[in-house]
């Protein structure tokens, strides 16, 4: 089995949940986290091809089922409770935000990893630009999930 491969369908299927989840942030209530949250979907989706390419140049095949059981779970995960069967409530945006929160942490660990292979078919410039950009998304998610926090249990 090769690994790399291996790994890199497993992002790949991890980053379409996760544009998935970042896809709900309209429901967000605070303007400044929704809008954060439409900017780092846009930048997945871009990371996403980023990643496609380099799955092309390993010969890589996208993963469909796992990709379809992923989303399924991220449909799945928006029944949790909120302390609320019907609205949304505030703890809706906290939970929501650490679940963007932790994607991106993922996805960060992604990047971190794909920087240590040693192989001309990764460019690490743009691993090394990926993962400075995931890292600037965790930064700023984990402030807006923060001050969601603070107005929830205020």
């Amino acid at each position: 089995m090769d690994l790399l491969k291996h790994y890199v369908r497993l992002h790949l299927t991890a980053m379409s949940a996760g544009i998935d989840l970042f896809g709900r942030s309209e429901g967000i209530e605070d303007e400044e986290a929704r809008k954060l949250a439409t900017d780092v979907r846009h930048q997945l989706v871009e990371q996403r091809e980023a990643l496609r390419l380099v799955a092309r140049r390993i010969g890589a095949s996208e993963p469909r089922l796992p990709a379809l059981a992923a989303r399924a779970g991220e449909r799945l995960g928006r029944l949790k409770p909120n302390g609320s069967l019907v609205h949304r409530t505030p703890l809706t945006d906290v939970v929501d935000l650490e679940a963007m929160h932790d994607v991106a942490c993922g996805l960060v660990a992604g990047w971190s990893a794909l920087q240590e292979v040693d192989d001309p078919r990764v460019d690490g410039d743009e691993v090394r630009r990926l993962l400075a950009q995931g890292q600037d998304q965790v930064e700023r998610l984990r402030d807006v999930h923060r001050a969601a926090a603070r107005r929830a249990f205020a």
